[in-house]
């Protein structure tokens, strides 16, 4: 463990090492310099929380989906307002089919990388998957992501369960506490310099973490906090900080310039810290000496790069509690992962932003439907000031089915109210068909298609509706990727597995290698790079029918060469198992009976055979004499 540094149990999002006797004046130019990230980064966060906000609100529905102005307007006409979600179905779809088309984790070998290596590390991260429950927080992701336009994951290495190696654990991020770079450019946010994540912490256990912040913690006031940390628990009109203080994290890079040793053979290389160059120089010298004197080309090289460091600082508004230097060894990307449906050189869209509009137009032509209809029922009269009905009986006659009213001499006129127009309908419909035109989620994919179509045709229909998704799912899979080699690295940097558990791991996955040596090559970062590719499950649901229709087509076309009991194997049927067993018991039956037949056909072919070697009757007596 480095001097200085103690290793405590922490909250979420931090390494579990803390820091203690920063000098006060490199804090000061920390702060400073963070707090131009936070005024950048906060400024670029503005018109999303805004925008995601009235996403929320439009997905969820009821009134949500209405200005509070225009509400008050109606309600003091007493006119409906309603809200007919024709975007909740549309989202519902659009996460069903992500969560069942997942993707599986598959490391393979890069430049000096090993297979088996390769091999563990697939199933590693798998583990650390299942650990955490994974699938269902990527899913959230994607949830928030067509939702709000942004949806978050992060990793992290907690030490509650093991406060020795610890372990890498999944969590999903609430897209309002987090805040990107925004001069980023790219989908990738670690080509970014910062990423800020704030929570709400418990007074009482951040006093215990950071013990030498336990005045200044108890002493600021939630009216000192930023205006960007004002955020009320949710549900909660009171300010929170009399047991939750505003904690956030500030993930950032800095650069330095580092000298490499690089061994050309093992394609291995090493970081030579400064106080060893003059060491590096007469180790470069030998290598020369002896190459000569062999007739070879060196065998060590050295490069210099300039490379990334990353920063972990935790504040509570200007207080810094904590900051970490390589908090995750020499792992640079950012243990925060974003997912955006649509990403336009640095402009985020999701899937609610272009359905509003028809959304509200489907709203007020409904309402404004029955608002028409209601008038019909109870439009007013015209009543003669002197000579008509008393106005009290009328209005109090007016509702009722059949009402009865007296005038004097002139009779009350019924108004006749304005007929809903044709127009009104057709508006609402094409508001629905636009929304689905406008996320290529089309009827079909609905279930809401014409019944007298093909079964063809309503699959192409489909199919044409999931390629106008396309560019979602492949977003989907850029931040898998990203997410799956951010493990990778995690891993690889750091020994959150221990010995034991590996060989456990590979054993259970029956990997026949060394072991030993697995561990060792994982464990020794020098040597080999290793990439990321996805492959859709094959435990979700649509590809495990895929699969069974592709196989019961092949069992058509081949007969006995795919057996029964391997398509329905394939198969979701209910009480499979007692299927399979009764095609065993009959084929072990059938078996018996082709074995007793063919034993009875043996026995008579032995015995027609002794019948043909046994001589007849004329050639005994012919032999006898």
């Amino acid at each position: 463990m480095d001097q200085g540094k103690r290793s405590i149990t922490m909250p979420k999002g931090h390494s579990g090492l803390v820091t203690v006797g920063v000098k006060p004046k490199t804090q000061t130019n920390r702060i400073v310099k963070l707090k131009d990230f936070w005024d950048e980064g906060y400024k670029g966060q503005f018109e999303y929380v805004q925008a995601a906000t009235r996403n929320y609100g439009f997905y969820m529905g009821g009134d949500k989906q209405w200005d509070a102005r225009d509400i008050a307007i109606l309600d003091e006409m007493k006119r409906m307002h309603l809200s007919l979600n024709i975007i909740f179905p549309i989202i519902n779809l659009l996460t069903g089919y992500e969560r069942q088309n997942g993707m599986d984790i598959k490391v393979f070998p890069k430049k000096g990388g090993l297979q088996p290596v390769a091999e563990l590390l697939t199933e590693l991260c798998k583990h650390v998957e299942d650990q955490s429950n994974a699938q269902y927080l990527r899913s959230a992701m994607f949830f928030d992501g067509i939702i709000s336009t942004k949806g978050f994951v992060s990793l992290d290495i907690k030490y509650d369960d093991d406060p020795f190696n610890g372990e890498i654990v999944v969590d999903v991020e609430d897209p309002f506490d987090i805040v990107e770079d925004p001069q980023n450019k790219k989908y990738d946010m670690n080509y970014g310099k910062y990423v800020i994540k704030s929570y709400w912490g418990d007074k009482e256990q951040i006093k215990l973490i950071y013990p030498k912040s336990k005045q200044d913690i108890d002493n600021l006031k939630y009216d000192d906090l930023d205006n960007r940390d004002k955020t009320k628990i949710p549900g909660s009109d009171v300010s929170p900080d009399q047991f939750k203080c505003r904690v956030r994290e500030t993930w950032w890079k800095h650069y330095e310039k580092a000298t490499f040793l690089i061994d050309t053979i093992n394609m291995s290389h090493t970081r030579v810290h400064k106080s060893k160059l003059d060491l590096l120089k007469v180790v470069l010298e030998k290598d020369r000496r002896r190459a000569e004197e062999e007739g070879r080309q060196p065998i060590f090289a050295v490069r210099e790069n300039i490379i990334p460091v990353m920063n972990c600082t935790t504040t509570l508004g200007d207080i810094e509690l904590e900051h970490i230097e390589r908090p995750f060894g020499e792992m640079n990307k950012f243990p925060i992962i974003r997912f955006v449906p649509y990403y336009v050189n640095g402009n985020c869209l999701g899937v609610v932003d272009n359905l509003i509009d028809p959304q509200k137009e489907k709203n007020k032509r409904r309402s404004q439907s029955l608002n028409l209809l209601n008038s019909d029922v109870n439009s007013g009269f015209f009543n003669h000031e002197t000579e008509g009905a008393d106005r009290d009986e009328l209005e109090a006659q007016a509702t009722e089915p059949a009402p009865v009213i007296n005038y004097k001499s002139v009779p009350p006129t019924k108004i006749q109210p304005t007929q809903l127009s044709v127009g009104h309908v057709k508006l609402e419909e094409m508001a629905e068909l636009d929304a689905t035109k406008i996320s290529s989620v089309n009827q079909n994919m609905l279930a809401q298609g014409p019944t007298s179509e093909s079964g063809v045709k309503d699959r192409q229909r489909i199919n044409q509706g999931l390629i106008g998704s396309e560019i979602i799912f492949d977003n989907v899979g850029y931040s898998h990727k990203i997410y799956s080699e951010t493990i990778v690295d995690l891993i690889r940097y750091n020994n959150t597995f221990s010995t034991a558990e590996m060989m456990a791991i590979a054993s259970e996955a029956k990997l026949e290698q060394n072991v030993d040596q697995l561990l060792e090559a994982i464990r020794s970062r020098k040597i080999g790079k290793y990439g990321v590719e996805l492959s859709a499950s094959p435990t979700n649901p649509t590809i495990r029918f895929a699969n069974f229709e592709m196989l019961l087509d092949m069992a058509k076309i081949y007969g006995e060469i795919i057996p029964p009991d391997i398509v329905i194997e394939s198969s979701d049927l209910p009480k499979k198992e007692e299927i399979l067993e009764r095609l065993r018991q009959q084929a072990q039956m059938q078996a018996q009976l082709a074995q007793q037949q063919a034993q009875m056909q043996a026995q008579l072919a032995q015995q027609q055979q002794q019948q043909q070697q046994q001589p007849q009757p004329t050639q005994r007596r012919l032999a006898k004499r």
